[in-house]
């Protein structure tokens, strides 16, 4: 979900999507490590990440429930489906 807050302070949404993700150790994961490093001068460590790979965007992008076209050019979404799999029909690239 993505959101702006308005000069009234309302909520204004941008974008709202829905996907069943593959875990990260699935045989087919959605989702890739990003590691952590410790900054050698303070010895801090920013806490470890995991974000969304092309394969699991184009997932969440094919469940788009709600999206603001003034706010999202969705034509420059790039997409990545497994296999022969072809957008679902509840897809907005269907």
């Amino acid at each position: 979900m993505c959101y702006e807050i308005n000069e009234k302070w309302d909520i204004d949404f941008t974008l709202i999507m829905f996907a069943n993700l593959n875990g990260h150790q699935a045989a087919e994961p959605d989702w890739e490590y990003v590691k952590s490093t410790i900054n050698v001068e303070t010895g801090s460590q920013r806490t470890e990440t995991y974000i969304t790979n092309l394969f699991g965007k184009t997932k969440l992008r094919d469940g788009s429930v709600y999206l603001d076209p003034t706010k999202v050019n969705h034509r420059r979404w790039r997409q990545a489906r497994r296999g022969d799999k072809t957008a679902p029909p509840w897809s907005i690239f269907f």
